[in-house]
């Protein structure tokens, strides 16, 4: 991305008021928000102003990134469908409600738990008995 873009969308992103920290490495902006819950308010935003001002046939996907929130700028057809055009609250892709908790982790079976169990190094096996026999008072 040219340093001139990515400078107005730094700058833009700084405008809003939403950011406490924003900074573009490798073509993805970062920001730290104020309030995380404004995260769909800030991607509505940046959104907007690359259609507006950067590229009109382009468009933002956000991941969370810890405390903070990273956004790709991308080709319009591959951009995620969070935004139904005209935006309205009765129509949405869905995505809009995805509770971030509702992770997929993998298959978690008791096998596998006694596996791990199995395979734990050795100084890690001592610390555990260390601490059950602090709980027991030993």
């Amino acid at each position: 991305m040219q340093k001139k873009i990515e400078k107005q969308i730094v700058e833009f992103a700084k405008d809003t008021g939403l950011t406490e920290r924003r900074e573009i490495v490798h073509g993805t902006l970062y920001v730290k928000l104020h309030e995380e819950k404004e995260c769909d308010t800030f991607h509505r935003a940046i959104r907007t102003f690359y259609k507006d001002q950067i590229n009109n046939e382009g468009g933002v996907n956000m991941y969370a990134v810890g405390d903070e929130f990273a956004f790709d700028f991308v080709p319009e057809d591959r951009e995620a469908p969070v935004f139904v055009e005209p935006y309205s609250e009765e129509i949405y892709s869905g995505k809009e409600m995805m509770d971030p908790t509702d992770i997929d982790k993998g298959v978690w079976s008791e096998f596998a738990e006694e596996e791990l169990m199995n395979n734990i190094p050795e100084d890690v096996d001592t610390m555990l008995d260390l601490m059950n026999d602090a709980e027991e008072g030993r």
